[in-house]
């Protein structure tokens, strides 16, 4: 009998650290003519956790956040492999969502790579820049040469000209930062091709992709499979919620299936965000935080967590 007692009890440590284990995933930067690879020896802390974690040779990272729960904040602390950077760096100490069920993907680019795209990227566009600048300079010339522009016309339009070249060199280097640091693996055909355009300073055509890129009919077309099912997830999750609102008193009494419903209303929170459905968001984050009072009291970190939320949106 004390045999099984101490397996039931090993059983009940086990499910409990996997019900707190954060997947993850990390890899190189995709770029138009190659695909990202995992990325092992990365290490990985967490804030407020003292062990670091490394990535494995599949790029997989398992990280063990005791006390969490599904819809809990985490954040990461540092991220480092010598040679490398995030190519986001403003990853670090962002809030991300704890979840056993969803793992987190970090990509990060070789600093030697992303340095040269970054200078690619820059001598490019100021080419192109000055190129553009130079043509419409000898095109003013010659229209005042042949008498169709007045002197001071030629003033106003030269003057102007100088703006427009400074205006868009000023922007050159942070464009520049930006687009070295796309990750391809995760644009559309379409995208792939303004962020090519644009790393090879072809401004006017990534200009006329870009206006395809809003036209509202290409808008609708490109989205339409992705809203579909997100409709679709919404649709069952408020089936499954409105379920649950026949019964509060079914809450209080079965924490498992409370904590379900409560993990929808969070999931269903962040779609409605997504959509920039505020209000629906805000709806279903109170439901969220009226369940969380009652499995784990009006002053606990799970209840503070959403309130903050609520504060911010």
């Amino acid at each position: 009998m004390r045999k099984a007692v101490i397996i039931i009890i090993i059983l009940g440590v086990t499910l409990d650290l996997t019900a707190q284990v954060q997947q993850g995933y990390v890899k190189t930067q995709g770029r138009p003519n190659r695909p990202g690879k995992p990325l092992s020896g990365v290490t990985i802390r967490w804030k407020g956790s003292m062990n670091a974690v490394l990535s494995a040779t599949d790029g997989r990272i398992t990280s063990v956040f005791p006390g969490k729960k599904q819809g809990d904040a985490i954040s990461l602390l540092t991220v480092s492999k010598k040679g490398y950077e995030l190519i986001e760096p403003d990853l670090i100490g962002r809030q991300l969502v704890f979840s056993p069920n969803v793992p987190i993907e970090i990509v990060m680019a070789s600093s030697t790579e992303l340095e040269a795209n970054r200078k690619r990227i820059v001598d490019n566009a100021y080419k192109k820049a000055e190129e553009r600048y130079r043509s419409k300079l000898d095109s003013l010339e010659r229209q005042l040469k042949a008498d169709l522009l007045t002197k001071e016309q030629y003033r106003q339009n030269v003057v102007s000209l100088q703006n427009q070249y400074e205006k868009y060199t000023s922007l050159i280097e942070n464009l520049a930062d930006r687009y070295a640091r796309t990750d391809y693996d995760h644009l559309d055909s379409l995208d792939r091709e303004i962020n090519i355009c644009i790393e090879n300073g072809e401004l006017d055509r990534a200009d006329s992709l870009i206006h395809t890129v809003f036209d509202p009919s290409t808008v609708l077309e490109r989205n339409r499979v992705a809203k579909s099912k997100i409709e679709a997830k919404l649709k069952r999750a408020q089936e499954f919620i409105d379920k649950a609102n026949t019964d509060i008193g079914q809450i209080q009494q079965d924490s498992i299936y409370a904590k379900q419903v409560m993990s929808l209303f969070d999931n269903l929170a962040q779609e409605y965000l997504k959509q920039n459905k505020i209000e629906k968001a805000r709806k279903c984050l109170l439901q969220s935080l009226a369940i969380r009072k009652i499995l784990y009291g009006a002053d606990s970190k799970y209840v503070k967590i959403v309130e903050e939320q609520l504060r911010n949106i």
